[in-house]
């Protein structure tokens, strides 16, 4: 049916809109002498074109090509849509319908009006319906077909049926478009546009003229003008951003086509979110007066969006603070000088903290949850794949889950975070350089004043103190849809539904997390990249047989490939600490980065294998070179800065671990713990405890108001 049909000399072609029994219908298919119509209420009609062309009323409405409203489409909105007029038309129509149809206006004899039924539409002096409608179709000014029609409407649809749907007449704006000029336009953005830098409407229009002639050939397919291409763009890739900012592109095309929902935990540790991201804060280091950019690495807890735990870097971030991240995530927040009691861990709101003896070490910790992974997301990064965090989430029994690439809305809660801190954390500080250049100040290294271990401080704060307490519009509690939530709060609820374990990082915790070596024990100590290590507890191992079947004389060390001036090894059912034979200052900061610079030195001056105090004497060289200001360059001064970082970063890591006492194993995870053993020589003396005396114990309520300035 590709021939147009002529009709009374006018062109009938596919989506012509033609008027025909009063109503307006459009050209579906036509062939053997018929046409195919298709009216704007969905009811199909099929006549002879002579017919057609000789019908009272005919004539071509429009030759443009436009689709007819779905059947399917919801005419009670439409009729809500409608205007004050169009709807009281709609009512009229209606009135004029039950008249006919059953006598009354209102189409209820209860509800006649004065004077009804009228004799013309009374059932009962014109039985026959065909009577009345003829009659009420001449009071209106239309055909008998036409109110046929209208009244089929009506009993299948009541009201909504007389809705007119047809609407203003929209002309398709690719009708007339070249198919291969659209399809080269997709193809376009999605190789070559949507990761690329934005070249505006000139680039793109040659190189759609580029694709085309290398297609079908030079010449073939002529290009409209760019305003055209334009609107052939917006009409085809909305929300794209073609000619928009790149981020916002690859953002775009990044996103799911599909609805989504972001990762859903019902008990805390569930499902805990690791990223990586620039702060968007410049820091200052006094010493070298120097600045550096500054990177933050953090975990949060789906279910109670806690933030377990964060490390901020100089540069980018490496394995080794993803590994470290997980030892923090299971450690009390310290509390720092200055900050207000009413922060302390003990103060949280946990209904079992009366029946559960905390430790010790928890009393002067900060209000922050400590909660066991169960399972980490991470995405593809380099440093989130490395074989030190499978190890560590395997020894300390942690599912390590990848989010799909290019998916962002994977982590869509930690996302999120990032994107609070930015707003409450990272804009309100003396240094702040903007998310992206179009909204970076001028001059900002000028403006920062504070060091990463100052930002440091203010962010930890900012995270017990107000993160943690603030209400979460996102956090709703499976049982209690109405609570509002802060992290606090739905962790204390979280805790008395699932339970809770407090976790103590021990030596373990730290030297397991760092690769392994193995390396004989011999008289001078054990060698490691060069570098002697020793200590006195080797005495009676030197040359001994390893406990590792199949390595020999070869005994596992542990080392930061970071921090050389130590490795770790485990004898006597203990882990032992193993310093660098020629050690310098412990006060000054040691790194792998400063060794492998004086390392560098030494092969420059002519020594091939420099020896151990070569190599120290050299280190200190360096050390106090990079520490004078009037010889430092401001690469050394922010190689120091970095060296001064890393030395800081591994000195509070191995604080936390306590090395030298005997190893216990892992805690268990249980929410009771087991009774103390009652001592033989207290057996005897018998304490007797007065009822009456005791303190009722609270009923703990989720959904009353909070106590006090301590609660969350």
């Amino acid at each position: 049916m590709s021939e147009d049909v002529e009709a009374a000399g006018r062109r009938l072609v596919m989506g012509t809109w033609v008027c025909f029994n009063d109503e307006r219908h459009q050209v579906v298919g036509h062939g053997g002498g018929q046409v195919h119509l298709r009216s704007a209420a969905g009811e199909w009609t099929t006549i002879y074109i002579a017919a057609l062309a000789a019908a009272p009323g005919f004539r071509l409405v429009s030759e443009s090509s436009v689709e007819l409203l779905s059947p399917d489409v919801d005419t009670g909105a439409l009729l809500d849509a409608l205007s004050d007029d169009k709807a009281a038309a709609v009512r009229d129509l209606e009135a004029h319908l039950n008249e006919m149809w059953k006598g009354y206006r209102s189409g209820e004899s209860e509800r006649a009006e004065p004077g009804e039924p009228r004799p013309p539409y009374d059932p009962v002096l014109v039985p026959n319906l065909s009577d009345r409608l003829e009659t009420k179709a001449a009071e209106l000014g239309v055909s008998s077909a036409t109110m046929w029609r209208k009244l089929r409407r009506y009993r299948a649809a009541r009201r909504e049926g007389l809705v007119d749907g047809r609407g203003p007449e929209v002309g398709n704006p690719l009708a007339r478009a070249d198919q291969r000029v659209l399809d080269a336009i997709l193809a376009q953005h999605r190789v070559g546009e949507r990761e690329d830098s934005t070249g505006g409407l000139n680039r793109f229009y040659r190189r759609l003229q580029d694709r085309l002639d290398h297609e079908h050939g030079p010449g073939v397919v002529k290009l409209p003008s760019g305003s055209t291409i334009a609107r052939y763009v917006e009409v085809l890739l909305p929300g794209q951003y073609t000619f928009g900012r790149a981020p916002s592109r690859r953002s775009a095309a990044a996103r799911p086509q599909r609805s989504y929902r972001p990762d859903e935990a019902v008990r805390p540790g569930q499902v805990v979110m690791i990223d990586a991201t620039p702060l968007d804060v410049i820091a200052y280091d006094p010493i070298g007066d120097v600045t550096h950019k500054v990177h933050l690495v953090l975990a949060i807890d789906v279910a109670t969006r806690t933030l377990l735990a964060w490390r901020m870097t100089v540069g980018d971030t490496r394995a080794v603070d993803v590994v470290m991240l997980l030892n923090d995530a299971v450690t009390p927040e310290p509390m720092r000088p200055g900050w207000k009691q009413a922060l302390a861990y003990r103060m949280l709101r946990l209904p079992i903290t009366r029946e559960v003896d905390m430790e010790e070490r928890l009393e002067l910790a900060a209000a922050r949850p400590v909660i066991w992974p169960e399972t980490i997301l991470v995405d593809h990064a380099k440093v989130n794949l490395s074989d030190a965090l499978r190890e560590a989430c395997l020894d300390l029994g942690i599912n390590l889950g990848l989010a799909r690439k290019a998916n962002p809305t994977d982590k869509a809660n930690i996302e999120r975070a990032f994107g609070t801190i930015r707003e409450d954390f990272a804009k309100h500080v003396a240094g702040y350089k903007g998310s992206d250049t179009a909204s970076r100040g001028r001059l900002v290294e000028h403006a920062a004043r504070w060091s990463l271990e100052d930002l440091e401080e203010f962010f930890a704060e900012y995270v017990v103190a107000i993160y943690q307490r603030r209400v979460h519009s996102g956090l709703i509690i499976p049982g209690f849809p109405e609570l509002e939530m802060s992290p606090n709060r739905a962790y204390s609820l979280m805790v008395a539904r699932y339970g809770y374990i407090i976790c103590p990082p021990r030596s373990h915790h730290y030297c397991k997390r760092l690769p392994i070596e193995y390396r004989t024990i011999r008289p001078e100590g054990m060698q490691l990249d060069y570098l002697i290590y020793d200590d006195p507890i080797l005495d009676s191992y030197r040359r001994a047989i390893s406990p590792v079947p199949g390595k020999g004389r070869k005994w596992p060390i542990r080392y930061n490939p970071g921090d050389p001036s130590r490795v770790f090894i485990f004898l006597e059912n203990a882990w032992q600490v193993l310093f660098w034979t020629h050690l310098p200052d412990p006060a000054i900061p040691f790194t792998a980065r400063m060794v492998e610079e004086a390392r560098k030195l030494l092969r420059d001056g002519g020594l091939r294998e420099p020896s151990q105090q070569e190599i120290a004497e050299a280190l200190v060289d360096l050390q106090r070179r990079m520490d004078a200001p009037e010889s430092a360059t401001a690469r050394t001064r922010r190689e120091l800065v970095r060296a001064r970082e890393d030395a800081r970063a591994i000195k509070r890591d191995q604080a936390r671990a306590q090395f030298g006492d005997q190893e216990e194993p892992p805690p268990a995870l249980t929410l009771v713990p087991p009774a103390q053993a009652e001592d033989p020589d207290d057996a005897g003396d018998a304490v007797v405890v007065d009822l009456s005396e005791l303190e009722e114990f609270e009923i703990w309520d989720p959904g009353a108001p909070p106590r006090g300035s301590d609660s969350a």
